[in-house]
C-alpha cells in the first residue's frame, strides 16, 4: 500500500470540490502541484476517476523522485520534515475534498448505513490493544452481533481454494457474524463465507466484504445475528410489547426533541406496533435508561418515501442514575431469571 493509499483508505473523494481547490482535469485525473520546503521540493497528487490517489514527490534541483520518503526506515531529521510537510499539503486535499468514512470498504460503509439507519445501533472498538476492530453489539444485553477487522486473507480457512501468495497476503474486511448451526453447511458454500475467525465456528461465520456476497443477503445475515444474539423473546401476545431502543445524542438530540414536545417522531424499528411501551437508552459515555414512551402510532408513512415512523408519546424522564448501565443490568438479569425459572 502507497503513502497516499494508507493516508486516504478511510476517506471518500468529492469530485465536485477538487477544481476549486486547486486541482487540474487531465484526461479522467484530476492533478494538484504545489512547491513546498522553499521551493526545494514538488507535490504531485493525482485521483483517478474511481477515486484513487497517488502522488509523487519530486526533488527540484534534479527533477527526480524523492525516494527517502516512502522509505520507512529513513527516520532522519531533514527526512521527517519532509514527509510532514507532504502529509500536511494531504491533510489540507483531505479537509476541503473528502468525507471520512469509518471503514475501507465501500460495502462495509453500506452496511454501517444500514445498521444506523435500521437500528440506530453504533459501533465501539472492544479492543484497546487492536483500535481498528470494530463491533456491534445488542442495546439490551451488550453482546456482540457483529464483529468487524481487516485480515490477511491467509488468515482466514480457506479449505480448497487456491490464492497467489500476493492474494494471500492481502488485507481483506471481513465480518463475524452469529448464525444458526443448522445453516452452517449452506453457507459455507457460498463464496467469500468462510468458517469464523477466531470465534466459534460452530455458530458463527467470517464473510469477507468484497462484495462476492450481495448486499441484500449481507444485510439479511446481520439481522438474523442480531435477533440470535438477542436471545430469548419477551413478547406479550396479549397485550402490548416493552421495548428499549438506543439513542445516541451525537446523532439526534432526544432531549431537545422532548423538551419542546410531548410527542416526538422515531423511525419505525423491527415490529414494534401502536400501544407498545418503549424506553429510550442513552448510548455511551451515558449508558442509562432515561425515557419512557407509548407508542401511540406505528408504521406511518415517514420522512422519505421508502421509510415509515412511529409517534412516541413522553410518559415519564428518568435521571440517569436510576437506571444506569450497571442498575439496568441488574434489572434485566433478574426480569430474565424470572421469564425462564418455569422452563
Amino acid at each position: 500500500m502507497s503513502f497516499e493509499s494508507d493516508f486516504f483508505k478511510k476517506k471518500r473523494v468529492r469530485f465536485e470540490t477538487l477544481l476549486a481547490f486547486g486541482f487540474v482535469k487531465m484526461g479522467q485525473d484530476y492533478i494538484y502541484k504545489e512547491s513546498f520546503m522553499a521551493g526545494d521540493f514538488e507535490a504531485q497528487v493525482k485521483i483517478s476517476e474511481s477515486g484513487q490517489v497517488s502522488g509523487r514527490v519530486l526533488d527540484r534541483d534534479t527533477d527526480d523522485d524523492y525516494l527517502a520518503l516512502r522509505v520507512e526506515r529513513q527516520v532522519g531529521t531533514f527526512v521527517g520534515q519532509v514527509r510532514q510537510a507532504y502529509t500536511e499539503i494531504l491533510s489540507r486535499i483531505a479537509e476541503a475534498c473528502f468525507i471520512d468514512w469509518p471503514f475501507v470498504k465501500n460495502q462495509t460503509n453500506r452496511l454501517a448505513q444500514y445498521i444506523a439507519d435500521k437500528y440506530d445501533d453504533v459501533y465501539d472498538h472492544p479492543f484497546s490493544k487492536y483500535p481498528t476492530i470494530s463491533s456491534y453489539r445488542h442495546p439490551v444485553n451488550h453482546k456482540w452481533y457483529a464483529l468487524i477487522m481487516a485480515i490477511a486473507r491467509g488468515k482466514l480457512d480457506l479449505g480448497k481454494e487456491e490464492w497467489e501468495k500476493k492474494e494471500l497476503e492481502q488485507q481483506v474486511e471481513i465480518i463475524n457474524l452469529k448464525v444458526n448451526p443448522a445453516d452452517m453447511t449452506k453457507l459455507l458454500s457460498i463464496s467469500g463465507i468462510y468458517p469464523s475467525y477466531h470465534m466459534n465456528k460452530k455458530s458463527w461465520i467470517s464473510l469477507v466484504l468484497d462484495e462476492q456476497v450481495p448486499d441484500n443477503f449481507l444485510f439479511s445475515l446481520v439481522d438474523n445475528s442480531r435477533a440470535l444474539t438477542a436471545g430469548r423473546a419477551l413478547g406479550n401476545p396479549d397485550g402490548p410489547d416493552y421495548w428499549i431502543i438506543p439513542a445516541n445524542l451525537k446523532y439526534y438530540d432526544i432531549d431537545a426533541e422532548f423538551a419542546d414536545h410531548q410527542i416526538v417522531d422515531w423511525s419505525q424499528k423491527a415490529s414494534i406496533k401502536t400501544g407498545d411501551y418503549l424506553f429510550i437508552y442513552i448510548t455511551a459515555p451515558t449508558r442509562a435508561l432515561r425515557y419512557a414512551c407509548r407508542v401511540v402510532e406505528a408504521g406511518t408513512k415517514g420522512w422519505h418515501s421508502d421509510r415509515k415512523k412511529m409517534s412516541l408519546e413522553l410518559l415519564k424522564k428518568y435521571e440517569d442514575e436510576t437506571f444506569s448501565h450497571r442498575a439496568s443490568q441488574k434489572i434485566w438479569c433478574h426480569q430474565y431469571s424470572r421469564s425462564t425459572s418455569h422452563d
